[in-house]
């Protein structure tokens, strides 16, 4: 391994965590292509993180815990109330309730600060597309043909995707790629909007969700549910322009059989 591929080894573990700048993570991307190992730990490491995310549980203190932790506190008796200081024993009292109630409140900030997972998803998709775009690497198989992009995704992920051709509708199918915004491999399914890259991130999915939207950084991005599939669409375009952009899918998804 020569001296610049260990050292762009090195970044691995800042890549991971989001500590990259969009830059960075475009060069860490391109290296990836030719480091098997780096892919491996990558893949590995984002695996592990949503486990773990998957698996955290909610703690709420009971009612009976916060009566325990008032009964605790010292009561103020008529031999006190002469007395304007606490005792020793009375400091110490209050310190470990303090201390208590500062753990119970920390872990409920903890819980509520952690975001939920459709913004934890939404983020993901968003930083996979500005990779995407700065590294100029928006698709893995270019093509506008929706019958030579499908096939292309065939055992490459655990989604099989459908793909629909809306040049009619003024969004060209530009081709196809693989990512991995979170733990998985990932079919995206790449459109142009006038002169804008969309990015259709595909998962799967159960029933049916009416679209929604979200702006972060200037860039949109729509969230729906059709047909058993989890659709997220990606664009600096505006919103309007999206929001006409999944109903044109929606309605070419309704003409497959």
């Amino acid at each position: 391994m020569t001296a610049t591929s260990q050292i762009e080894c090195a970044a691995r573990e800042a890549y991971v965590d989001g500590e990259l700048g969009a830059l960075e993570s475009a060069a860490f991307d391109r290296h990836m292509e030719s480091c098997a190992e780096c892919r491996l730990e990558v893949d590995r490491a984002l695996r592990l993180r949503a486990e773990l995310r998957g698996g955290l549980t909610r703690f709420a203190a009971s009612a009976a815990a916060r009566e325990r932790l008032l009964e605790g506190l010292p009561r103020p008796t008529a031999s006190r109330a002469a007395r304007t200081w606490p005792t020793r024993r009375e400091w110490l009292s209050m310190a470990a309730a303090a201390s208590v109630a500062a753990i119970l409140a920390g872990s409920a900030a903890l819980y509520v600060g952690a975001p939920a997972p459709e913004q934890d998803w939404a983020v993901a998709a968003l930083n996979a597309h500005r990779r995407a775009t700065l590294s100029g690497h928006v698709f893995d198989v270019a093509s506008s043909d929706r019958h030579t992009v499908k096939p292309w995704f065939g055992g490459k992920t655990a989604v099989a995707p459908v793909v629909v051709d809306l040049a009619p509708a003024g969004y060209p199918l530009l081709g196809g790629r693989l990512d991995i915004p979170q733990a998985e491999a990932l079919p995206v399914l790449v459109y142009k909007a006038g002169p804008h890259v969309v990015s259709v991130f595909v998962r799967a999915g159960a029933g049916d969700a009416a679209p929604a939207l979200q702006h972060r950084d200037g860039f949109a991005i729509l969230a729906w549910r059709e047909r058993n599939f989890d659709f997220t669409a990606v664009s600096d375009a505006d919103a309007k322009e999206l929001d006409a952009f999944q109903r044109a899918f929606s309605a070419a998804l309704a003409q497959l059989p």
